[in-house]
């Protein structure tokens, strides 16, 4: 796991939401010294709908930190087919690298438990036929 906007950070986001939270039930819960919170806007129009969802995960402490995941959705017509997803990752506060090595602690500690045969946590993911990921550096506003 490199950055905030690869897939392997993705895969272990959703991994993990999806076996801390499971069925999303909850918009606020703790997992190994993070505090989660979910929030979930979405609008349907006639033609369209858009659902935008955004979790924060929070650090606390002397070396804590903050960063925030967000999942956009676009589809459109009567039969509400998908034509585009965004995703991207941000942090708010605190330093990168403690961030990400929470993230690759998280990610060893998930292999563990699959290697040991423990149930596999159920990804919390949605079928999307165009997944766009944004990195702040290749940002364009031209």
């Amino acid at each position: 796991m490199k950055s905030f906007a690869g897939s392997s950070f993705f895969r272990v986001f959703d991994l993990l939401l999806g076996s801390t939270n499971p069925g999303l039930k909850l918009s606020f819960w703790t997992h190994d010294g993070t505090t989660w919170e979910r929030e979930r806007h979405s609008f349907t129009g006639t033609k369209h709908g858009q659902t935008i969802e955004i979790v924060t995960l929070t650090r606390a402490g002397r070396r804590g930190w903050s960063v925030m995941v967000v999942k956009e959705y676009w589809w459109v017509g009567k039969e509400s087919r998908a034509v585009k997803a965004v995703r991207w990752a941000k942090p708010i506060e605190g330093q990168r690298s403690d961030i990400m090595n929470w993230f690759r602690a998280q990610e060893a500690d998930l292999s563990h438990q699959l290697a040991v045969g423990e149930k596999s946590p159920a990804p919390n993911t949605e079928e999307v036929e165009d997944v766009e990921i944004f990195d702040e550096a290749e940002d364009n506003y031209s």
